[in-house]
C-alpha cells in the first residue's frame, strides 16, 4: 500500500484491545490490534498503530506521516468513572440544594443495577456519590422555571465558596449547578466570570451543567456537571500526551475525538463527558453505514468484547438517544446512543455460587490483565475464552493471528478445579454450559431492547462484532428467532471501523414544555436558534461546507412523565404542519405499545426540542466485489474436533481471508481469521456476499 498517498485512522481503545482500522484514499482497509495498556492508554494505541503499519509493509512514523485524519474513541472517562478514578471535585450549586446529589432520586437507589440485584432490597445501597458533603457549597439566587430571576446572584457567595473550595479544600475539578439554570445560565455565566478572573483559565477544571445540558432535571444535570469535572482533568491529560505522542511519530494532521453521540469533535470542541460510550457509537456508525448500503432498515448491533456484550438498535437508519444515561449508577444529561450492556465478553469470569451450587457467569470481567487463564499471564478464574478454547471452537496456534499462544491445558485445570469437580460433571460438559448461559444472557438482553422498540426480534438483521461476538452469534441468534447474521471483513474492530468512517456531529437538547396546538414560530424560532449555534460550533471544529441538520421532538399525552421522540419531515413549521405533529405521535405511538392505545384527547404536550448537526467527512468508496463460484474448499485450512451441540464432530476449519464473494459453506464449519473466530454449528449455513462478508442464517 506504499503507492497510496493519503490515510485517515480510527481508534478505538476497549477493555481489553486497543482498535485501529486504516482507510487509505482508494477504499483499501487494514486493521490492527493490540492489548490495551490501562495505565499508560497511548502506549496501547501506538502499538496498535505499529501492528496496521507492520501488515503494510510500512513503519509506524511512515504510516502517521501520510495520514491526514487521526479519529479517536476513548475509554478515558468511562474508565475513570467506573475506577473512581479521577479527581478530587467541588460543587457549588443553590443554598437549600446542597443535598441534591446524596439525597439523588426515587430511582437513585437501584439506577444501574441489574434485576437479580435489585429484588434484594435490603442489600441495596444508594452509589456513593463523585462529591463528598465537605465539598459542597450553596449559593443564594434563584431563578424560576420559567427562566425570571426571583433572588439575584450573591456575588460575595461565590468568591467565598471558590476560596473555600480551591484553596483550602484543594479541589482539582469545580463543577457548578445551579438551580433552573437550564431555563437561564445568567447566573451560571456569572459564576464563570468570577472564577475565570480570580483564578485563570487553566489553574482548575471548571464545568458548569447549564452549558453541558439545557434540559430540565437538576439531579441529573448536576451529575453532569460532576462527572465532566471529575474525570476532565485525566481526559485532557491523556489527550495531551496521545497527541504529543503522536506529532512525535511524524503525524501532522489533525486529531478528531468520538463523542457518545455518534459523531467527532475537535478535541477543543469535545466535552470530557461526551466521550462517554464514544466506542460502542463507533460500532452503531458502522452498523449504519452498512445498513445502508445493504438496504436493511432494522438492524440489531451486537458487540462482544473482552469485557462486555453491547446491544443497540438502528431503526431506517437512525439510532435512539438514552434520555437519562445511566453510568456507574449515576444518571446523566448527555445527548449518548441507547446502547445497554452487560459483563458478558470473552474476558467474564465463571464461577459456582458456593451457597446454592449453581454456575454463574459474569458480570465480573479477567479484563486486559491477567485476562484469562489460558493467555498465561496469571489469571486464575475460567473466563468464557477459556471454555471457548476447551471446547475447540478457538485454535490456540491462531489467537491474534498467531501472535500470541494460548494454553488450552492451563484452561482445562481451571475449568475442571473451578467449576466441572464442584459441579459433579465433566470439564466440556461445563464448559458448553458456560456458552450456554452466557448466550442466554446475550439473547435476553437482545430480546428486552427490541421488545421496548415495539418490534418482534425475527423483524432484524443481526451484525455480530467485537472479538468474540462471532464465536457465538448463531447461538444467541437460535434463541431469538432471527434469520440473518451479518460479519463483516471488519468485524473484529468494528468500532473502529465506525470511527473511522464518522462524521462530525454535534447535538443540542432542550426541555420544552408546549402544549399542543402551537404557535409554529415558536417552534421556528428554537430550531433558528440552535442550528445557528451548531454551525457556529461546527465551524470551530474547522468544518467550512453547509452542515446537515436532523430535528427532532419529544412529544407525550398530557399528564404522563415519559415521552417519546418524533423525527420531523420539515426543516420548518407552518400552521400545516403543527396540525399534522399530533398524526406523527399517535402512529409513533402506536409502533411502539400498539393499535389503538393511543388517546389524543388527553392533548398532546411537547417536551423537548433536539437538533443535531451533521458535518460529513470525505470517506473512500467500498466498491463491491464479483462473485467467483461457490466452492469455498479453496478457503479450507484444514479441519478439528470442535464440542458443538452436545458432541465433539470433526469441523472443517476456514481462512476467512481467502473466502471470497459468492462462496457458500454449511456448518459444522469454522471461519478463521486474525482477530476473531465463526462458529457455523450443525444445521447452520453462509454465503459471502458482495461486500465479502459472511451472511448466515442460523
Amino acid at each position: 500500500m506504499r503507492n497510496v498517498s493519503r490515510f485517515s485512522l480510527g481508534v478505538d481503545i476497549g477493555g481489553t484491545f486497543t482498535d485501529v482500522v486504516v482507510l487509505s484514499d482508494s477504499g483499501e482497509i487494514v486493521t490492527g490490534k493490540s492489548a490495551t495498556t490501562p495505565h499508560a492508554l497511548a502506549e496501547g494505541v501506538l502499538d496498535a498503530l505499529a501492528d496496521a503499519a507492520s501488515a503494510m509493509d510500512m513503519s509506524r512514523e511512515e504510516l502517521l506521516s501520510a495520514t491526514d485524519l487521526v479519529k479517536h474513541g476513548s475509554t478515558v472517562a468511562t474508565n475513570a468513572l467506573i475506577t473512581r478514578q479521577g479527581v478530587p471535585v467541588g460543587l457549588i450549586t443553590t443554598r437549600g440544594f446542597e443535598d441534591t446529589p446524596l439525597i439523588m432520586r426515587a430511582v437513585g437507589r437501584v439506577d444501574g443495577l441489574p434485576e437479580d440485584e435489585v429484588r434484594h432490597v435490603a442489600a441495596v445501597t444508594k452509589p456513593a456519590p463523585l462529591v463528598s458533603r465537605n465539598r459542597i457549597r450553596g449559593v443564594r439566587e434563584r431563578i424560576s422555571a420559567g427562566g425570571e430571576i426571583v433572588v439575584p446572584l450573591n456575588t460575595e457567595d461565590v468568591r467565598r465558596a471558590a476560596r473555600e473550595l480551591i484553596e483550602v479544600e484543594r479541589v482539582e475539578g469545580l463543577a457548578v449547578s445551579l438551580l433552573q439554570s437550564w431555563a437561564n445560565p445568567v447566573h451560571e455565566r456569572a459564576v464563570r466570570e468570577i472564577l475565570e478572573t480570580t483564578y485563570g483559565r487553566d489553574r482548575i477544571h471548571l464545568s458548569f451543567g447549564s452549558e453541558l445540558s439545557s434540559v430540565a432535571g437538576e439531579y441529573a444535570r448536576t451529575n453532569t456537571a460532576l462527572a465532566n469535572a471529575f474525570v476532565g482533568p485525566i481526559v485532557e491529560r491523556y489527550l495531551g500526551d496521545l497527541t504529543s505522542r503522536l506529532e512525535a511519530a511524524g503525524f501532522a494532521g489533525r486529531l478528531l475525538i468520538m463523542q457518545g453521540n455518534g459523531g467527532l469533535a475537535a478535541p477543543a470542541q469535545a466535552t470530557p463527558i461526551s466521550t462517554l460510550q464514544s466506542g460502542p457509537a463507533g460500532g452503531m456508525i458502522a452498523a449504519a453505514h452498512a445498513g445502508e448500503r445493504l438496504g436493511h432498515e432494522r438492524v440489531i448491533t451486537t458487540d462482544m468484547g473482552g469485557t462486555s456484550f453491547d446491544v443497540g438498535l438502528v431503526d431506517s437508519g437512525y439510532w435512539r438517544y438514552a434520555e437519562e444515561p445511566i453510568f456507574e449508577r449515576l444518571r446523566i444529561l448527555q445527548p449518548i446512543i441507547d446502547i445497554r450492556s452487560i459483563g458478558a465478553g470473552g474476558g467474564t469470569i465463571a464461577r459456582v455460587d458456593p451457597s446454592t451450587g449453581r454456575l454463574l457467569v459474569g458480570p465480573e470481567s479477567a479484563g486486559a490483565s491477567p485476562g484469562p487463564v489460558c493467555y498465561g499471564a496469571g489469571g486464575i478464574e475460567p473466563t468464557v475464552t477459556d471454555c471457548d478454547l476447551v471446547l475447540g471452537l478457538i485454535d490456540p496456534d491462531y489467537f491474534l493471528g498467531g501472535r500470541r499462544s494460548l494454553d488450552p491445558e492451563a484452561a482445562r485445570r481451571a475449568i475442571d478445579q473451578r467449576l466441572a469437580q464442584p459441579l459433579g460433571m465433566g470439564i466440556e460438559e461445563a464448559s458448553a454450559g458456560v456458552m450456554r448461559i452466557v448466550n442466554s444472557q446475550m439473547s435476553d438482553l437482545i430480546r428486552r431492547e427490541v421488545v421496548k422498540s415495539g418490534h418482534h426480534p425475527e423483524e432484524f438483521v443481526l451484525y455480530a462484532f467485537g472479538g468474540a461476538g462471532p464465536v457465538h452469534a448463531v447461538g444467541y441468534a437460535r434463541d431469538l428467532g432471527i434469520r440473518s447474521i451479518h460479519v463483516f471483513p471488519t468485524s473484529a474492530v468494528f468500532s473502529a471501523f465506525g470511527i473511522a468512517m464518522a462524521d462530525l456531529v454535534h447535538t443540542r437538547v432542550a426541555t420544552r414544555s408546549l402544549p399542543l396546538p402551537v404557535d409554529p414560530e415558536v417552534l421556528n424560532s428554537d430550531l433558528q436558534e440552535m442550528e445557528e449555534l451548531l454551525a457556529g460550533v461546527l465551524r470551530e471544529d474547522g468544518f467550512s461546507r453547509d452542515p446537515e441538520f436532523r430535528r427532532y421532538l419529544t412529544m407525550r399525552f398530557r399528564r404522563q412523565t415519559q415521552g417519546e421522540e418524533v423525527e420531523l419531515p420539515w426543516s420548518r413549521f407552518d400552521p400545516q404542519c403543527v396540525a399534522e405533529l399530533e398524526r406523527l405521535f399517535v402512529r409513533r405511538y402506536a409502533e411502539l405499545y400498539g393499535a389503538g392505545v393511543a388517546y389524543a384527547e388527553a392533548g398532546i404536550d411537547i417536551g423537548a426540542v433536539r437538533v443535531d448537526a451533521i458535518g460529513r467527512v470525505d470517506r473512500p468508496a467500498l466498491p463491491p466485489h464479483q462473485p467467483v463460484g461457490d466452492n469455498a474448499e479453496v478457503a479450507c485450512k484444514g479441519s478439528r474436533r470442535a464440542y458443538l451441540d452436545g458432541d465433539w464432530i470433526e469441523t472443517r476449519i476456514y481462512d476467512q481471508g481467502r473466502l471470497a464473494t459468492g462462496m457458500r459453506l454449511a456448518g459444522p464449519a469454522i471461519v478463521e481469521s486474525p482477530f476473531t473466530t465463526v462458529v457455523l454449528p450443525p444445521g447452520s449455513r453462509a454465503e459471502v456476499d458482495a461486500f465479502e462478508s459472511l451472511v448466515i442464517v442460523p
